[in-house]
């Protein structure tokens, strides 16, 4: 029945066998048929029309069959060929419906010029294709194809290089959970060699991060490195257009002729990279150098993920082709591979620096390439992180500065690729900085201060030395506040650390080095040994800061600063802790620390002015503690208000306006004031802008003014809180001069010198040193109560005594206002005696019934009082009349004197020096020397009560002292040539 049908029959029948999946009958129909149904025609009905979902086991042997036309007996079943579906139909039918079909050519349009003309091949690739668009039943692909892997070379590179990677990633590494990528096989083809690649690795780098940074105990490999040699290794076995050259060239025999083409290691199963540098040349444009750049751009962000990698693969020549290359050509040539894998070791170098974390993870990784690198490049292994620093491996002076390494943009990650780069092109001196750089990272993690590799790397190129010294401050800074105090072997071994980041142990006893070799070595090293003894003294290290920097002989290496220098550290350090203080209190905070640090260095400085001059500023601050103190704008007082202070005495005054009754401790707050003299404040500096050193003699004349200032505002005080026995007490006891320290010359000789020559000079000096005493007399003696009660006589007269103090150490200008209170002050006790005086003589009166005519004899009331002295009326009027006498014989001398008196007193005395010539022999001229020694009697009777019978007022006694005072006084100003002078 099957040889009567026609040929569009036939191709209908085998169209239904196919459609229904009947192998067996297309087996047995086909072989009759064969001028009908060509193997081309028969694989095109089958490509079409046999379901995708079919096993490939149940028609890949008539497959094959078809395919090499050879149809083989024993292998087919007699089956009977229905005809039926087509044996109704009429030729033209027939031909109708074939016209219908649409068989697609064996071979796709992406099959490329130069692949195979093999019926087979085509169909197993294009089946595979169809399977996978169709059903998705990619696993139904390996058993297509794997039987004919070996069939030619274009299928076995197409099966490796774009199913294999694809059935690996979504079937095998993976689960099929819907978080793995999917592709179809037919756009994975075409993918190009960056796409490609971050398509087969961005499940495993996702993966990779969960991992462990340890190397699994297990056996099983990282699941980055899994991919690059189970996805990319094969995926780059493929020929497509991303490739540079064909594959399945001739095989070239390993030649072992010349140093470049590498040294099998038979022990280890790979190749050592030969040291040959990176040209442009070896640039080879292959996809690996994709995978190099993809390793590079990740290190910055996922470096563990590319240290894994590199931990776990060897290189381009480490591919895993699941032993579907047995028997083929090798994919690589081999001055390729040695190019490849030379840029490999590059891309390890660069994968260091590049990496942005800073992490103890990150310098781990970086170790664990090192490591990778000494048994990929043939070179001796790192040490292990932990070791000692003795034992950290040394590197060679000329190696630690690379000269090509000019600009901070060989850093940049794209630009660490490039042939010839200065820090990553493989080398043993490129190796010997990468590890040094690695251990710097490291010591730096110790230190507090983690610094990622490129950072490192910039510090030890690029920055200058201040900015390695901001680092060393900004590390220090962190471990002097890490929250524990450390003790000696602490820092010791800290500095230890430092150390040899300053000089990564080369040339660590040469003694005239300034500076050093490592990523810290462009600090001066007096520099790095200063702020190591500040460290020392912020964490109240000091027997280490001594032993180190005051004690150790001058000869010993380990002390490097003069000891001038070390005095400015540690008063620095202690001025620092005392600037930061917020109470004045010595025993907490800032000023403790500070006066700890004085007090644990002082005995090494005996000497020292400075130390002595910080000492008496503490002490004052101490003091200043105790009381209340509030500065402008409500800005509490802080210790370093004194420092910054124009006049630091000027704060007693504040202290004294805030805190009541404080005038009463005079002798407290002189000693705060003597100390800030003491303390150098405010320091007096040279032309130059330069300290200037305070003499002996100096010295205790600012304690003397400063003594003196503080009384006058103690004096100011008593005056506000309407104190004036106290601010009196305080004028005669402290600010009242001796006669000694105001007397005139007592011979002519040195009075003629002081008038003509130094007359000005001598009395500008004196009335600045006397500017604090008249101005505290005079603001007394013009004192009044503000209470509503008159004066009394005493009051009157201690002010009256304090005017005349005035008067003698005022300058000429104020004078003038000094008498007008002067003055009124007479007035008032004139007036205040005239009423004393009526009201006695009234009640004497009174008692003597002078005023009452009506009191009977022997009544001694008075308006129906009794007086109390009636008792004593004999003693008085006795005294009275005494006084009466007295009166009469002393004349008017007696009588209180009045301004008018006062004035023409002096008036007469000017007459008598002004013109001598008026005056004639009885009436001899008083000298000016004379005048000034009765100002000198009067004043050295000031304060002092005296005894004897011949007692002289004291109002009386300064108005002779002012009379005499003021017509020399005024002579002088009006340039009158004294008697004596004129005469001699």
């Amino acid at each position: 029945m099957a040889k009567e049908l026609s040929q569009a029959q036939c191709i209908l029948l085998a169209v239904h066998f196919a459609s229904s999946a009947n192998i067996k009958a297309l087996h047995s129909f086909t072989p009759t048929r064969l001028d009908a149904l060509d193997p081309e025609l028969i694989l095109r009905i089958l490509l079409t029309y046999l379901p995708e979902s079919t096993e490939p086991k149940e028609y890949m042997s008539y497959v094959e069959e078809v395919a090499s036309r050879l149809y083989l007996d024993y292998d087919r079943e007699d089956v009977e060929v229905d005809t039926s579906p087509v044996k109704d139909l009429t030729p033209e039918q027939a031909q109708k419906k074939v016209r219908k079909l649409h068989l697609p050519e064996l071979a796709l349009p992406s099959f490329p010029p130069d692949a195979p003309d093999d019926l087979l091949t085509r169909f197993l690739c294009h089946r595979a294709y169809r399977i996978d668009e169709e059903t998705g039943l990619l696993n139904l692909v390996p058993l297509l194809v794997e039987p004919f892997v070996g069939r030619n070379d274009y299928l076995r590179t197409w099966y490796i290089s774009v199913v294999l990677p694809i059935v690996r990633l979504q079937l095998e590494y993976y689960p099929p959970d819907g978080t793995v990528p999917e592709m179809a096989l037919s756009e994975f083809e075409k993918l190009d060699g960056r796409d490609g690649l971050n398509f087969l690795l961005i499940k495993g780098e996702q993966e990779d991060g969960k991992v462990p940074t340890h190397a699994p105990t297990d056996g099983k490999r990282n699941t980055i490195a899994r991919d690059v040699k189970g996805l990319v290794g094969p995926w780059m076995y493929g020929h497509t257009e991303r490739k540079r050259r064909k594959l399945g060239g001739a095989r070239k025999e390993p030649s072992n002729d010349g140093a470049n083409d590498g040294v099998d290691d038979v022990e280890s199963g790979f190749k050592k990279i030969a040291l040959d540098g990176i040209t442009e040349e070896d640039k080879t444009g292959h996809d690996w150098e994709y995978m190099y750049q993809w390793i590079v751009s990740h290190a910055q962000k996922n470096f563990p993920c590319v240290t894994h990698c590199i931990e776990d693969w060897d290189g381009p020549g480490d591919v895993d082709f699941g032993g579907f290359d047995r028997g083929a050509k090798p994919y690589l040539d081999e001055d390729v591979q040695r190019k490849l894998e030379l840029q490999y070791a590059q891309a390890a170098f660069a994968a260091c620096y590049a990496a942005q974390d800073d992490t103890d993870e990150v310098v781990h990784g970086a170790h664990g390439i090192l490591a990778r690198l000494a048994e990929l490049l043939d070179f001796i292994p790192p040490p292990d992180l932990a070791s000692s620093i003795e034992s950290l491996p040394k590197i060679e002076r000329h190696a630690t500065r690379i000269e090509e390494s000019q600009t901070v943009a060989d850093l940049a990650p794209d630009m660490l690729l490039k042939p010839e780069h200065p820090l990553t092109t493989p080398r043993l001196e490129t190796y010997m900085l990468l590890q040094m750089m690695v251990y710097s990272a490291y010591q730096f993690s110790g230190l507090s201060h983690p610094l990622s590799l490129v950072n490192v790397t910039k510090l030890h190129f690029y920055a200058s030395g201040d900015e390695q010294l901001a680092v060393l401050r900004k590390i220090l800074a962190g471990l002097s506040k890490s929250g524990t105090r450390k003790d000696e072997t602490r820092w010791t071994a800290d500095r230890g650390k430092l150390l040899w980041l300053w000089n990564w142990g080369i040339d660590s006893e040469d003694e005239s080095a300034k500076n050093g070799a490592g990523v810290l070595g462009k600090i001066e090293k007096e520099d790095f040994e200063e702020e190591m003894l500040k460290a020392f003294v912020e964490t109240s290290c000091n027997e280490l800061a001594t032993r180190l920097f005051i004690t150790a002989p001058p000869s010993d290496s380990v002390r490097r600063l003069p000891l001038d220098k070390v005095e400015q550290v540690i008063l620095g350090k202690a001025m620092e802790a005392y600037d930061g203080a917020s109470n004045g209190n010595r025993m907490r905070g800032g000023v403790k620390k500070a006066s700890d640090i004085i007090a644990a260095f002082r005995p090494h400085f005996r000497n020292s002015v400075s130390f002595r001059q910080a000492s008496a500023l503490i002490s004052a601050t101490h003091a200043l503690s105790f009381y209340s103190l509030t500065l402008q704008h409500g800005v509490p007082f802080k210790p370093v208000s004194i420092r910054v202070s124009s006049d630091p005495i000027d704060l007693i005054d504040k202290v004294l306006e805030q805190n009541a009754n404080s005038y009463t401790k005079l002798d407290d707050l002189v000693d705060i004031a003597q100390n800030l003299v003491s303390a150098g404040l405010p320091p007096t500096e040279d032309a130059d802008g330069m300290a200037e050193l305070v003499s002996g003699e100096e010295l205790g004349r600012r304690l003397k003014l400063a003594e003196r200032r503080v009384t006058f505002m103690a004096v100011e005080a008593a005056l506000r809180e309407d104190d004036f026995e106290t601010a009196y007490s305080y004028i005669v006891n402290r600010l009242t001069p001796s006669g000694a320290e105001i007397a005139a010359p007592e011979d002519a000789k040195t009075a003629k010198k002081h008038a003509r020559k130094g007359s000005r000079s001598s009395r500008a000096k004196q009335e600045h040193e006397d500017d604090v005493s008249w101005r505290a007399a005079f603001l007394a003696g013009r004192y009044r109560s503000p209470t509503a009660a008159p004066p009394t006589l005493r009051r009157l007269e201690q002010r009256t005594e304090l005017l005349s103090l005035a008067l003698l150490l005022a300058p000429t200008s104020a004078l003038t206002e000094i008498l007008a209170v002067w003055r009124r002050c007479e007035e008032e006790t004139t007036s205040l005696q005239l009423s004393q005086q009526q009201a006695e003589e009234e009640f004497d009166d009174r008692a003597d019934k002078r005023i009452s005519t009506s009191a009977l004899p022997g009544n001694f009331t008075v308006g129906g009082e009794q007086p109390e002295m009636v008792l004593n009326q004999k003693r008085r009027e006795m005294r009275r009349m005494g006084a009466a006498a007295s009166a009469e014989k002393l004349g008017q001398d007696a009588a209180p004197m009045s301004m008018f008196d006062l004035t023409r007193s002096a008036a007469r005395a000017f007459s008598r020096n002004a013109f001598p010539l008026h005056a004639g022999a009885a009436a001899p001229a008083r000298s000016s020397m004379e005048g000034e020694r009765d100002m000198t009697a009067s004043v050295d009777s000031l304060g002092s009560d005296g005894g004897g019978e011949h007692r002289v007022r004291k109002r009386d006694m300064v108005a002779n002292a002012v009379s005499g005072g003021l017509a020399s006084g005024l002579g002088w100003v009006l340039g009158a040539q004294p008697v004596q002078e004129r005469e001699g």
